[in-house]
């Protein structure tokens, strides 16, 4: 009886001890044999956040819409700049040429990554959903038929877009999306005049209310950035 209940109290207090050990020289084998990868410095991400806004469209408990918007502004197309070219070896001269030509660009645009989702098709009626009467819906943005318009509003002046476009959306984008883009969704790239027709600057130096502004036939809804300065300071 004495020797079973020493062999008990040995296993109680050494089996552990084997288990750690074992699972240590696990831990050793699968790190040396499966090499793990070193993640991206979360920062770009982080610096890109503030230039992204994102709203979802109820009509009572259903979503009728998504829609998340990224404003290039000439920061945030260079957070883009540092983070394609810590995936991309450029040279110098390449990197300071690719900066100018962003930078040049919102000279003459005012531009947005907007994703977008909408249900295929939706129920008109209470009593379409029990017998089968749905519509199929059209585009989402960018075409005569589409179902939603899009406007621009800086300090409560509206401006129309010149241009609207479903893309392929750069991977780089898709990273600072993050969990708000997936195969569901649709990509577009809006562009604004950077001047309306008087020639004068939409968005001049200093802060600015920028508001996207998405209208359907039965409802709005609006993307805004407060206080956000488009053009870096000299």
């Amino acid at each position: 009886m004495k020797l079973t209940y020493f062999r008990s109290l040995t296993t109680l207090l050494f089996v552990p001890y084997l288990l750690l050990l074992s699972s240590c020289t696990i831990m050793q084998w699968s790190e040396k044999t499966f090499r793990q990868a070193e993640p991206v410095s979360s920062h770009f991400s982080k610096s890109m956040e503030p230039y992204i806004q994102s709203g979802v469209v109820y009509s009572e408990f259903a979503s009728i819409a998504e829609f998340s918007a990224l404003f290039l502004t000439d920061q945030a197309r260079m957070i883009y700049a540092d983070y394609f070219f810590n995936r991309n070896f450029k040279s110098q001269d390449e990197q300071d040429l690719a900066r100018e030509r962003l930078l040049t660009e919102n000279d003459y645009y005012i531009t947005f990554y907007v994703i977008g989702y909408q249900p295929a098709t939706i129920y008109p009626t209470e009593r379409a959903l029990f017998f089968g009467e749905y519509q199929v819906q059209g585009p989402l943005l960018g075409s005569p038929d589409a179902k939603w318009k899009i406007t621009l509003l800086v300090d409560g002046k509206e401006y129309g877009p010149c241009d609207v476009r479903s893309c392929a959306l750069p991977v780089e984008y898709q990273y600072f999306f993050g969990r708000r883009w997936s195969q569901f969704k649709t990509a577009y790239k809006v562009r604004f005049d950077y001047r309306d027709f008087m020639g004068q600057e939409i968005l001049p130096a200093g802060p600015h209310h920028v508001v996207l502004k998405f209208s359907s036939v039965t409802c709005d809804t609006k993307l805004e950035w407060i206080d956000m300065k488009y053009r870096l300071e000299a």
